[in-house]
């Protein structure tokens, strides 16, 4: 039987295994895990980077292809899920298995504390390979990928008349008629206020506050408000987005000139999981060609080569992208977290 301890060498993502769409357990899989895993009976996840219905979604999915363990999905911002593991460390209790959110900086904070582990899943050389191994050391790897975009109401705005670059927010037209979330709460956002401050500078966000916009908290609450036709135009999710749009809501994408904000939202097995072969066999599933077509059936992007991206959204290789390095997240966004405090009053 292969130990935890023993899965983080390096050398294990040389070894391709090939994923079908079936809840049957393929003879290449690892069997000796998942009869571990199923003694285990369940794996916890934190999760930012999905809503709670897509979040679900995959749970099912892996619960079908594996009877016998269960998905505990714990759904929040990545603030907050980011602020429970670290108040249940301080507490002594590791109640978490998986942790994933939308902002990189977290996971390079927990490194430093050796909160999260090493682990390079089984298949991680078959997704695309500018997701692979986004952690030198392999102690988080990509479970989704997404970007910020320009959002507007097709029934007051439309396309022609609607912003099209991060810029054109501040045109006075657009006062008390603006929504996005909190980089305190949102890993999305965060990252979007960061990578507008390195293109524009801080002046930008001290402008765009007297356009009294409404901030949520997660950058899934502006979806809400132009739903309803409380705020006009937005930033926010592509994939979130489109799935609204879909079920017939009047709401849709704009790829801003000026960049793309583009998100590459990690996972990582807390060093001290109470379920770590379950944690292992649930950061397998992530490569997976299944978990693939689940984020596309979602309007989320594919880690896979071999999976079509869903309709509506634009190949990342079309799109102007930008984003911080990892390493200004980690610096940068608690700086940019006060500032953006003072600036808009919340």
């Amino acid at each position: 039987m292969v130990r935890p301890s023993r899965r983080l060498l390096c050398t294990m993502a040389a070894l391709p295994l090939v994923f079908g769409l079936r809840p049957a357990i393929a003879a290449n899989e690892d069997a000796a895990k998942i009869a571990e895993a199923k003694k285990e009976g369940k794996v916890v996840w934190y999760v930012s980077m999905f809503d709670i219905d897509t979040a679900e979604k995959v749970g099912q999915a892996f619960e079908k292809r594996y009877p016998g363990i269960k998905v505990e999905v714990v759904r929040a911002t990545a603030g907050v899920i980011y602020q429970r593991v670290l108040q249940e460390t301080q507490a002594g209790v590791t109640a978490d298995d998986v942790f994933s959110s939308t902002e990189e900086g977290h996971y390079l904070h927990f490194k430093d504390q050796k909160l999260i582990r090493p682990y390079v899943p089984a298949g991680a050389d078959q997704v695309l390979l500018r997701f692979q191994h986004m952690d030198p050391d392999n102690c988080y790897q990509v479970a989704s990928v997404g970007l910020m975009l320009l959002l507007h109401n097709t029934q007051q705005v439309p396309a022609d008349a609607a912003p099209k670059q991060w810029k054109d927010l501040l045109d006075p037209k657009w006062k008390d008629k603006i929504a996005f979330g909190h980089p305190a709460f949102s890993g999305y956002i965060a990252t979007w206020v960061l990578a507008l401050t390195d293109l524009y500078g801080w002046d930008y966000f001290d402008s765009l506050s007297k356009q009294n916009p409404l901030i949520g908290r997660s950058a899934n609450d502006a979806i809400a408000e132009l739903n309803s036709g409380e705020r006009l135009v937005a930033a926010g999710p592509d994939a979130i987005t489109l799935k609204s749009k879909n079920k017939g809501n009047p709401i849709d994408i704009i790829y801003p000139s000026d960049g793309s904000v583009f998100m590459t939202a990690p996972s990582a097995i807390l060093t001290k999981a109470p379920h770590p072969h379950a944690a292992e066999l649930f950061m397998d599933y992530f490569m997976t060609k299944e978990y693939s077509e689940i984020l596309v059936q979602n309007g989320f992007s594919p880690l896979r080569p071999d999976v079509t991206p869903p309709k509506g959204l634009k190949p990342l290789s079309d799109v102007k992208l930008i984003r911080p390095p990892a390493q200004e997240l980690k610096a940068e966004i608690p700086k940019i977290i006060e500032k953006f405090r003072a600036s808009f009053g919340v």
